[in-house]
């Protein structure tokens, strides 16, 4: 099974399989929670997308970074990189082959909380999946304290018409809902712009992230209808889309 190694230097800090999709953030709505100020509360997501995995940035303020270069979504091969605030997540293994066997050398996964430390020569041989592998990794370490610095420098203000979602049917606690934020997300989760209620709804079934050409929602969690097509991954917004969601139907717009 594939999984993203989260690492802080040179220590393994937890481990997360990538069976269903990963959130990356602050909030403790994610799979992956890193408390950073540097990291926005909904910041990237890792999917499967058929035989290889994607990465995509939730708009986030400080921005993803795969083997040093700032992306906005990126397929991923084993051994790529993700910086993301001040921590790296490795991807480790492909979608269509299974896991190795463990071997002695393997670094076992740590428990709830737990933080592994691992001498540099044990870590270089688990990233060195492949040659092009540990030249990322070295590359990447001598590099990781110029990314925060880079990722400010690239910040800007998202301006462009606002868009909104409107409740056409079912269950939702108002009737129109603004899309000003860089990432508002659909879901039971606290932090969710539109929260959904039941026991079985998804924590985070779509993000909505805004850029300076428009709206994009990626599918997270459960499925999501885009005038009545089934969407995976990403779907750029038009207006007059009409969204539906474990049960909820909503109009998007564009407020001119």
């Amino acid at each position: 099974m594939a999984k993203l190694i989260l690492l802080l230097d040179d220590r393994v800090v937890n481990e997360f399989p990538v069976d269903a999709p990963v959130t990356i953030g602050r909030q403790s709505d994610n799979a992956v929670v890193i408390d950073n100020a540097a990291v926005s509360s909904h910041h990237a997501c890792v999917y499967r997308d058929d035989d290889h995995f994607v990465v995509e940035d939730l708009q986030s303020t400080n921005g993803t970074f795969v083997n040093g270069t700032r992306i906005s979504r990126r397929n991923l091969r084993p051994g790529d990189m993700l910086v993301v605030g001040n921590h790296t997540l490795l991807l480790d293994g492909k979608a269509t082959v299974p896991p190795p066997a463990a071997s002695p050398a393997e670094v076992r996964s740590p428990g709830a909380g737990e933080t592994i430390f691992v001498d540099k020569r044990t870590m270089l041989e688990r990233l060195a999946m492949n040659s092009d592998a540990h030249r990322k990794h070295q590359a990447l370490l001598a590099t990781l304290q110029d990314v925060e610095a880079h990722a400010k420098s690239a910040k800007g203000e998202i301006s462009g018409p606002l868009g909104v979602l409107r409740v056409l049917n079912g269950h939702a606690d108002k009737a129109e809902y603004s899309l000003e934020g860089h990432t508002s997300v659909i879901g039971k989760a606290k932090t969710s712009l539109v929260r959904l209620e039941g026991w079985f709804k998804p924590t985070m079934a779509v993000a909505i992230t805004r850029n300076t050409q428009g709206y994009v929602a990626t599918s997270l969690g459960g499925t999501t209808l885009i005038n009545d097509q089934p969407i995976s991954g990403r779907h750029e917004l038009k207006d007059g889309d009409v969204l539906e969601v474990s049960g909820l139907k909503l109009a998007f717009s564009v407020k001119q």
